[in-house]
């Protein structure tokens, strides 16, 4: 491999962790804003972290294809679906970490969306794997 095209190489490695963290922040955001809105509603934390996470995905999804991974082909069903799949393994360490959260901190138990921290940190290395393996090929 020529020094130029590990220098391309690198940057563009460099541009998809980068974008990746932002749409991770993005989604965050999301995540801790439906987690709020359902708590303020009553919703039971554990139960309320579904939807909040979903919504994660959805916009972490959408920026990953469109910015990160630059993807030009139209988004499909398909496509979206493979996305969700390889985010499981994510979603369930992500998921079990905020519950060990919330069950090990008073702090965290009375403020849900601060095991959101730990829990997003958690799955945040798998899903960058699974996101390049889905929409950047």
């Amino acid at each position: 491999m020529s020094e130029r095209s590990r220098q391309t190489a690198a940057g563009t490695r460099r541009r998809h962790l980068g974008g990746f963290a932002l749409a991770g922040l993005a989604g965050f955001c999301v995540d801790a804003g439906v987690l709020s809105a359902l708590l303020a509603l009553g919703c039971p934390a554990g139960l309320a972290r579904v939807p909040s996470f979903l919504a994660a995905v959805l916009t972490t999804w959408a920026i990953n294809r469109t910015l990160t991974f630059r993807t030009s082909a139209a988004p499909t069903l398909a496509e979206f679906l493979h996305y969700v799949l390889a985010m499981g393994l994510g979603l369930a360490i992500n998921y079990a970490t905020f519950l060990l959260a919330l069950h090990l901190s008073e702090t965290a138990a009375a403020q849900p969306v601060l095991a959101l921290v730990p829990a997003t940190a958690a799955g945040m290395g798998v899903n960058f794997l699974g996101s390049r393996r889905i929409l950047h090929r």
